[in-house]
């Protein structure tokens, strides 16, 4: 039996997939629930112990440690497989040799690099204005930057990284610029990330989505398209943190106007272009002033997507299984989702530093911390999925299994 590992940050959907697979599989994550079903062998960054504190997430994760714990497994499989939080790009020095055994995407320097990639396809398809800059050297930069183009909204986010974490909006007023000291506050909020270049890049108003795509080597096919919530969705204005998708888009929304065939054909256009194979995602915005729906390009996914499970769920396939066929060239048939049907995933973060008490209580929620556990304030609480016949039928499950944790709180 061939030996498969899967890592990063949170392996959970992945290894539920593995489980349906001939393969003996090895984990290595940053997270262990209290749900996650062990596979053959497993590391974990984060331990959770009752009383104590959970951490902060940002603080404490690195690729490099995701490495480190992979070491003897790396020596010991036949393929490994990534996950959102960790790169092939990641693989250096006494690792380097193990690239060879990434199912997948293994050349993704100019994707995760979001200027690189702004770069190549400026002009050939419409993107938000974006500009590269030395955070570190000269923050009066990005003032030059919003008075430059009075009008225009901007976001500040870190040239490298993933589910909005660092994404900022830039509080510009055309008249009086910026707060008092309000760019030494996004400084101090920056400090953390070192030399690290950031983008300044205009903030387009509107419906994000993602199209999940499966390519080979030699063509690839738009499998289902999504949209994805932020904070913003749910109240915090200033927060871009990813925080889950509607699979497939809700199209009852009717101030968009999405012309899906387009946003399928720009989508296969671009993993044709960078040449893409496997389980992909490509990141867009709906413009909600544009008449005709045109999406604007933010950046592509090379791995799988947070909506992984969502995708499973819809289209009734095993995505790791397709994911790994793809690479080997077979791209499967994908079935058409059922009329009405929606799944729903929404992380919750926790509004507060608190306890934790029973929250194995409903068989759709998901990254379950071990009881008494500190979770401390904006940290992932857990997450909730599920499907139903109707868009509103799963919000209403949503909602009403938010209601079930609050209860589960203990302070």
């Amino acid at each position: 039996m061939e030996k498969l590992l899967i890592i990063g940050i949170n392996t959970r959907g992945l290894i539920n997939s593995a489980f349906k697979l001939p393969y003996q599989t090895y984990s290595v994550s940053y997270y262990s629930t209290l749900d996650f079903k062990v596979p053959y062998q497993e590391k974990h960054i984060l331990h959770q112990h009752s009383g104590k504190s959970c951490g902060f997430f940002e603080r404490e994760y690195t690729p490099d440690k995701l490495l480190e714990l992979s070491l003897e497994y790396m020596e010991e499989v036949d393929k490994i497989v990534l996950s959102t939080g960790i790169s092939p790009n990641d693989f250096k020095g006494k690792f380097r040799k193990f690239k060879k055994k990434i199912i997948g995407n293994i050349n993704t320097k100019d994707l995760e690099n979001k200027y690189k990639f702004y770069k190549r396809i400026r002009g050939e398809y419409l993107t938000p204005r974006t500009f590269k800059i030395k955070y570190k050297n000269d923050i009066s930069e990005v003032n030059d930057i919003a008075k430059q183009h009075e009008g225009t909204s901007f976001i500040i986010k870190p040239l490298q990284g993933s589910g909005g974490y660092g994404v900022s909006y830039l509080k510009y007023d055309k008249r009086n610029g910026f707060e008092d000291n309000y760019l030494e506050e996004i400084e101090e909020r920056y400090a953390g990330y070192g030399d690290c270049d950031f983008l300044v890049q205009e903030y387009i108003e509107g419906m994000n989505i993602s199209s999940s795509i499966l390519s080979s080597n030699k063509k690839s096919k738009v499998i289902i398209n999504s949209e994805m919530l932020t904070e913003r969705d749910f109240g915090k204005k200033n927060s871009f943190k990813y925080c889950g998708n509607i699979v497939p888009i809700n199209y009852s929304k009717k101030e968009y106007n999405i012309d899906i065939n387009h946003v399928n054909n720009v989508s296969d256009e671009i993993i044709e272009k960078f040449k893409l194979i496997g389980s992909n995602g490509i990141d867009m915005i709906i413009d909600k002033k544009s008449k005709i729906g045109e999406p604007h390009i933010i950046e592509v996914n090379p791995r799988f997507q947070g909506t992984y499970e969502c995708v499973e769920e819809v289209l009734g396939i095993n995505l790791l299984d397709a994911h790994i066929k793809a690479c080997a060239g077979e791209l499967i048939e994908i079935p058409k989702p059922k009329a009405e049907e929606y799944s729903i995933k929404r992380i919750i973060y926790s509004d507060k530093k608190i306890k934790i008490g029973d929250l194995k209580i409903n068989d759709n929620i998901y990254d379950i911390p071990y009881k008494g556990v500190i979770i401390e304030k904006d940290e992932p609480l857990l997450t909730i999925v599920t499907s139903k016949n109707s868009y509103k039928n799963a919000k209403n499950i949503i909602n009403n299994s938010i209601r079930k944790i609050n209860e589960n709180i203990i302070c």
